[in-house]
This record gives C-alpha cells, sequence and structure tokens, in this order.
C-alpha cells in the first residue's frame, strides 16, 4: 500500500499537528480492513477448531482399531515373557517408579521399598499424604503378584532418639513392615535395611512363617546400643536360606533357626566398632564347620588387641566349594611353624607368582610396614583394591598418599598394574591421584585402562580436564566424589545406582561408570 510518508516509516520523525490530521485520515480505511480480516479469520478459525475436533474423534476410532493390527500383539507369549524380563534390572529389585520400566505384573515379584522420610519443610499433612500414597502403592503392586515368590527390599527411616535419649522406632516404619509381613508366607528374598530394634521385634515376636524363604540380608542403619537380650528369630524357622547377610551386632548363632548344612552364602558386616566380643575366630570356626555347603563367607573378627591366643584346638573345617573368603578387622595374621622358618609377609607376597587382583585394607598394616609391604609385591597384579575401611576419618592422614607416591615413583613396582582401585579415599589428595595416573601412563606399557576411586568427601581439585588425553587413548576413569543428598522421599533412595543430581558442572565428572563396591 503506497503511502505519502514512506520516507518517515521507522524512524524516529515527528510529524506536524497538519501530518497527524491526514495520518488519521489516511488510515480510517486500512483499519476498517484490517477489522474485516480479523473478522474472517476468527470465521475461519471457528470452522478449522471444529474440522480438527471431528478429526481427532476420527483418529482416535482408527487408532484404537489399529493397536489391534500391532504386529507385537502376534507374537507369542513366551517371546513376550523374554522381552519384559530382559527390562528387568539384573542387579537389584524394580524401583516402585513409573520412571522404571516395565510396570507389569512379572516386575511385581521384585520391588524395592523405600519410605518417605519426614523433613521439617513438608507440612505434617503433605507427609502423611506420602505415607498414605506410598502404603497404598505398596500393597497394590504386591497384590498383582498372585501367588508368586516374591524379592523385597525395603529402605526404613532411621530410628528417632526421646528426650530420654532411647532410640524410638518410627511408626511409618511399622506401618511399611506390616504391610510386607502379610505377604511373608511368599517372601523368596528379603534385603532390609532398618533400625535393629524393629528388626528384632518383626523376627522374634511376630507369628508369621516364610517357608519359601532362601535370600535374608539385614543391613545396619543406626548407631544406638541395643537391648542386651533378644528372642531367637523365630520367623526363620521353617525357611529354605541359603544366603544370609546379617550385621555382626546380632549375629548370635544360638537365636538363629537356620539349617545351617544348607547355607552357600554367610556375610557378617557392619561397622567394625559393632563386632560384639563373642565373634574371636574360635567362634567363627564352630559355625562356619556347620556350612559344609558355603561358597561365600566374608566375616568380621573380634579376636583380643595385645593379647597372645593360644593355638586354636578346634578341628581342621573344610569347604571344598569355597570360592570366596574375606575376614575384615583381621589383625593377627599367623603362620605356624618354628620360628625359624615363619616367612615374613614379604616372603609370603613372593610366592604368589600368579597373584593378579589383590584388595588390601591398609589399616591392618603400621605405616612402615604399608609401604615396604607395597614394594614386596608380585610384579604379576593386574588389578590393586586399596580399602581405607577402618578408619576413614583421620587416622591415616598421609598415608594413602605416601602409598600412591611409591607406585608413582617406582615404575618398578607391579609393573602389569592396569585396574586400580580405591574405596574409600577420603585421605586421598585429588593431586596425588593426578600424579600416579599421569605417571603409570607416560611411563610404562602397558598402561592403565581403569581407574576407579571413590573418595566418600566432595572434590577439592577437578582433575579430569587434566585427564583428557589419557582418557582419549582408551583410560576408563570413574572418580566418585559426595554429591547432595536425594530428596528424602525419593524411590530411589538407598540404591547404590540412584540418579545424581547435577552438582558438578564438570563434563568430566564420571566419565565411566564405577565398580560394584561391596556392603563391607
Amino acid at each position: 500500500m503506497a503511502s505519502p510518508f514512506a520516507s518517515r516509516l521507522g524512524t524516529n520523525y515527528c510529524p506536524s499537528d497538519e501530518e497527524l490530521l491526514e495520518i488519521n485520515a489516511l488510515l480510517v480505511e486500512p483499519t476498517l480492513q484490517l477489522k474485516g480480516l480479523d473478522d474472517e479469520i476468527t470465521k475461519l478459525q471457528k470452522a478449522i477448531d471444529k474440522l480438527a475436533e471431528e478429526r481427532g474423534r476420527v483418529a482416535a476410532y482408527v487408532e484404537a482399531h489399529k493397536a489391534l493390527l500391532s504386529p507385537i500383539r502376534r507374537l507369542p507369549l513366551d517371546i513376550v515373557q523374554e522381552l519384559f524380563v530382559a527390562c528387568l534390572p539384573t542387579h537389584r529389585n524394580c524401583v516402585m517408579s513409573a520412571s522404571e520400566a516395565p510396570p507389569t505384573p512379572r516386575a511385581h515379584m521384585h520391588l524395592h521399598v523405600v519410605e518417605p522420610l519426614w523433613s521439617p519443610d513438608d507440612p505434617t499433612s503433605s507427609f502423611e499424604e506420602k505415607v498414605a500414597r506410598r502404603l497404598e502403592i505398596t500393597q497394590t503392586w504386591l497384590g498383582r503378584s498372585g501367588q508368586c515368590p516374591l524379592s523385597i527390599s525395603l529402605r526404613s527411616a532411621p530410628e528417632g532418639i526421646s528426650q530420654t535419649g532411647s532410640p524410638i522406632t518410627s511408626p511409618t516404619s511399622m506401618q511399611f513392615m506390616e504391610t510386607l509381613l502379610s505377604f511373608a508366607p511368599r517372601w523368596q528374598h528379603i534385603h532390609f535395611t532398618v533400625p535393629l530394634p524393629l528388626l528384632l521385634e518383626v523376627m522374634s515376636h511376630r507369628d508369621v512363617e516364610a517357608p519359601q524363604l532362601e535370600t535374608v540380608a539385614f543391613y545396619h542403619q543406626d548407631h544406638h546400643t541395643l537391648l542386651s537380650t533378644w528372642g531367637p528369630f523365630n520367623m526363620l524357622r521353617r525357611a529354605r536360606i541359603s544366603s544370609l547377610s546379617i550385621p555382626a551386632a546380632i549375629f548370635l548363632p544360638e537365636k538363629l533357626p537356620l539349617q545351617w548344612r544348607q547355607l552357600t552364602t554367610l556375610i557378617v558386616g557392619g561397622p567394625n566398632w559393632s563386632v560384639p566380643p563373642a565373634m574371636t575366630s574360635d567362634a567363627l570356626l564352630c559355625v562356619i564347620s556347620k556350612c559344609p555347603e558355603l561358597r561365600c563367607c566374608k566375616l568380621m573378627v573380634h579376636d583380643p588387641n595385645g593379647i597372645e591366643l593360644p593355638i586354636s584346638e578346634h578341628p581342621i573345617v573344610e569347604l571344598p566349594f569355597l570360592h570366596t573368603l574375606a575376614i575384615h578387622c583381621l589383625r593377627d595374621f599367623a603362620i605356624f611353624g618354628s620360628a625359624q622358618d615363619s616367612p615374613t609377609l614379604g616372603n609370603f607376597f613372593a610366592r604368589l607368582v600368579r597373584l593378579e587382583s589383590l584388595r588390601i585394607d591398609i589399616t591392618i598394616f603400621p605405616r612402615a610396614s604399608l609401604l615396604e609391604t607395597f614394594h614386596t609385591l608380585p610384579p604379576s597384579i593386574r588389578h590393586l583394591w586399596i580399602s581405607d575401611i577402618d578408619h576413614p576419618w583421620g587416622h591415616t592422614q598421609t598415608a594413602l598418599d605416601e602409598m600412591l607416591a611409591v607406585l608413582t615413583t617406582s615404575p618398578e613396582l607391579c609393573p602389569m598394574l592396569q585396574h586400580f582401585s580405591v574405596d574409600p579415599g577420603f585421605n586421598l589428595s585429588d593431586r596425588a591421584v593426578l600424579l600416579f595416573i599421569t605417571a603409570r601412563m607416560q611411563q610404562l606399557s602397558p598402561a592403565l585402562n581403569r581407574v576407579d576411586i571413590n573418595f566418600g568427601r566432595q572434590m577439592v581439585v577437578d582433575i579430569m580436564p587434566d585427564l583428557r588425553a589419557f582418557i582419549e587413548m582408551g583410560l576408563a576413569v570413574s572418580l566418585i566424589y559426595l554429591p547432595p543428598q536425594l530428596s528424602q522421599d525419593s524411590p530411589w533412595l538407598g540404591l547404590p545406582d540412584a540418579p545424581l543430581m547435577n552438582w558438578n558442572p564438570s563434563p568430566w565428572a564420571a566419565w565411566a561408570p564405577p565398580t560394584s563396591i561391596s556392603n563391607w
């Protein structure tokens, strides 16, 4: 449209009074034309909306019938079952969350339940609604399992403290336990992380049996003194348990009515301070002598320090099927024989000419002995796993750095090393790790191909950018730092593969997935 003001449009020109009158007169006809166009558009839009609505109804009709023609519906049932089974996680139970596939009846046999934890930011009504909703969903999931055996893991709220200082079990925890107890006759595998008083109450005082129970895993969640006495675990009296994981604090064999000959896995764990004085080497030998079918055995030992123990008179225990033996808290390593031919630890390692994988708890060594021990490691080692189990918060402030310096400055030590792990590495500095990896990658062949370090602390120095060149050469690096806590009512709480929040902006925060870390 031609305009006498074309040269003024889009500028900061200020029209005169006469020009204002001229512009107003000029816009009368275009304004009427614009209104007519708007009316026409509105009319057409109504027609389009009506057609779109009609199309939606027809499309829904067509799609609903097309779904009947879907090729997946024609697959044999056994193939469909295999597809759903393939979607299930293999290393844990299914999370009670719609974000994890598949929400199908097959998955209802395996359930991970997280009890919502109260937060000061939650109003009471909101928390109660969360609890009620989670209880209802738990009941629904388990109710859909028919008569199938059940695999259940539960993580409950930690116990509270009363005004007198005594522990208080959360009523919410008992509500969830009551829900699960109603399905106890069909339990096959259970994994409970709950306060020990709650566990003792349920196992000792509930007239419920679990005859199909095969795997039992109880884990420590509190740090309070237990009752001095409790009853037997009557709930296990008719179970056919083959795998038992139990905190050392409540491991009293006389309280466990088990068929010991059926056990293939026995794990007694928990914090070192929780190991009762009665759990001596002799007592544990008496227990495992009843378990001829053991394949995996991990134990905590409480032998007195500074006291010369007599040679055990217990007969030799033969475990023909045993393939894994881990004894934590061990302080005394004795090789019986005459004083003149008792080998040193260095001589012991010298005999292991084919050793390829070694895990060492560095807290069983004095510092000088630890550094000396690293000079005696066999050259065949390919995987070295260092654990600082006993004192991760201060008793070995520089031991880890000194140990790593030995391996950094002495390339002749462990020349075949390819996989290096530390867990936890609370006192290990980021710089020491960087120097070690750099030296090993530049000086040795074969070089490292994997490094896994669980620092158990927040990041101090981000070394991942400095490792980028080595990562591009094929090195897999997993440096796990302490992230922010998950939401207290997250259904993933307590799982090792819970989704991490974006707490670290560095793109190198976790280059490779972490290896499995034991529950010790």
